[in-house]
């Protein structure tokens, strides 16, 4: 029997694709409030440094976080794309505008 329920419970699922050439882990650089935002994931299957975040939180809560995380660390991003999914469905997402960053 096949289990059709949904993974994950959250409202949205964020693609956040950093353009960098070197693959930072996103991931250890997160506060625990970062974490708290909801399921992060690496996608290894992108060609550029890909995360999805399954969360409840709105679109400018995770640019505001992101951009944060980039410079904090001084990632070697120059910019990321941020797509909202909207819950489970992924066949129609919503790209929002890309956010450019300097170090």
């Amino acid at each position: 029997m096949i289990n059709a329920a949904p993974v994950h419970q959250q409202k949205y699922c964020y693609l956040i694709e950093l353009t960098g050439n070197s693959y930072t882990d996103l991931l250890v650089s997160l506060s625990a409030a970062e974490r708290n935002l909801g399921d992060w994931e690496p996608v290894y299957s992108a060609k550029m440094p890909t995360w999805r975040l399954w969360s409840d939180a709105n679109a400018d809560m995770i640019r505001y976080t992101v951009s944060h995380v980039i410079a904090r660390y001084a990632l070697p991003q120059n910019d990321y794309w941020l797509i909202q999914y909207v819950g489970t469905d992924h066949t129609k997402p919503n790209m929002l505008h890309p956010q450019f960053h300097t170090r």
